[in-house]
């Protein structure tokens, strides 16, 4: 038993060292004979409800600037890329606490993917010097000069949801409005969603029968009450992650649910594999979702696309059949793609050896582009709107061929985003 107990202190000691290496890193995330190394702390859930979407994202993150881009015709000169992470659980009380752990590793910029974390954190990586970068945005952080997003805040996809649910009404042929509900969890994000979709019914009063918004608290698999309020919508907008989605989907349709879904960007695109297991032996019922979001689908002819797909052919082919059906690479490779502009910018404008966090966020802040195949050219617009992209298009669940279609139409979100 001794010796057991001995052999359990000296895995903790090695478990508290290697946590601790990060710590050493000095001011930028600088270290004795890696002069030239870029630290990037990421904070984010990574094994609570939205895990399982956001593992493979910053793994797809990750890999692109520490081995896609170092093996590629263009790699870093002079610089490269290391990672540390902090898991949130997605726990608005580990917040704070995770952003003053990544600190003090000596980060040179943080990847904060949950919007609401850094709403939480207000002005501290702008006083602390420290440029973020996170995916959806929010309304209260678009004049932030320290951070960007990749897309546009949580309240526009609310709006588009209502914008594609006008489009797609039949009105003429129902000679009515559609009923319009919509369900989501106790975290703010559903709020946000709300916001979205109150500012359409505003400026549309007589296009929606409105049904109701319902909550279940973080973590809830059971939803008969909700189910029953909301079975008679035509569309029922879901703004949950995780199981929360997948559990409510199948609870709908077996509770005689026989309208549409539709979901934002961190709902079917990032757990449509939860949803089809969750709906194994009735995948039939799996009619009529849809989702709305900014990027190239898997079978655009778009570069973007073409690199996700040799990526996860050269570096998880066994995953291939769960990753090609989720958006967790196509997001990670977003994401991937904006900080390797923001550290090419740093390099070419301060040389290799002075990239500082100033350098970076003045890169990020630089992006100006028009990737092939997305509807968005990649720009911010500085105290205005530090989004890189806005217009959204929907995706459409093909049946036949199990597959998520884009369709054509693209929607602006004017009422949600700033005139700049």
């Amino acid at each position: 038993m001794k010796r057991r107990q001995a052999g359990l202190a000296i895995l903790i000691l090695l478990a508290a060292l290697l946590v601790a290496v990060p710590a050493l890193a000095g001011c930028g995330g600088k270290t004795e004979g890696k002069a030239n190394t870029i630290l990037l702390g990421i904070m984010a859930d990574f094994t609570g409800t939205a895990g399982t979407a956001m593992q493979p994202t910053i793994a797809a993150c990750e890999e692109y600037l520490t081995k896609v881009v170092p093996n590629s015709d263009n790699p870093f000169e002079g610089v490269k890329v290391r990672f540390t992470r902090f898991d949130t659980q997605l726990d608005y009380s580990k917040v704070t606490g995770g952003y003053e752990e990544l600190k003090s590793r000596g980060v040179d910029m943080m990847i904060i993917m949950n919007a609401q974390d850094k709403e939480l954190l207000g002005d501290r990586p702008e006083e602390d010097g420290i440029p973020v970068i996170g995916t959806m945005g929010l309304q209260s952080m678009l004049a932030d000069e320290w951070s960007i997003t990749t897309w546009s805040p949580i309240q526009t996809q609310g709006e588009v949801e209502m914008l594609f649910i006008m489009d797609d009404w039949d009105y003429e042929g129902t000679g009515r409005s559609p009923r319009v509900g919509h369900v989501g969890y106790t975290l703010v994000s559903s709020t946000y969603y709300q916001e979205g979709i109150n500012k359409v019914r505003n400026a549309y009063p007589d296009k929606f029968e409105w049904v109701g918004f319902e909550r279940g608290a973080l973590g809830n698999v059971v939803w008969n009450a909700e189910v029953g309020r909301l079975k008679n919508c035509d569309y029922i907008i879901v703004s949950t992650a995780g199981a929360m989605v997948s559990s409510f989907v199948r609870q709908a349709r077996f509770g005689g649910y026989t309208g549409k879904f539709i979901t934002g960007m961190e709902g079917f695109p990032g757990f449509w594999p939860l949803v089809v297991s969750e709906m194994a032996g009735s995948l039939d019922k799996l009619y009529g979702c849809y989702y709305v979001s900014w990027w190239p689908w898997w079978d655009e002819d778009v570069p973007i696309i073409q690199e996700c797909k040799d990526y996860i052919n050269k570096y998880h082919a066994a995953d291939a059949d769960l990753l090609l059906h989720s958006s967790a690479v196509i997001s990670g490779f977003e994401l991937g793609k904006a900080i390797e502009m923001a550290i090419r910018y740093a390099v070419d404008t301060v040389g290799a050896e002075n990239v500082s966090r100033a350098a970076l966020k003045d890169g990020l802040f630089s992006i100006d582009v028009q990737l092939d195949g997305y509807i968005n050219r990649w720009q911010t617009s500085k105290g205005c709107s530090n989004a890189l992209q806005w217009k959204q298009r929907a995706f459409v669940y093909n049946l036949s061929e199990d597959k998520f279609v884009p369709l054509a139409t693209v929607y602006d979100p004017v009422l949600t985003r700033p005139a700049c």
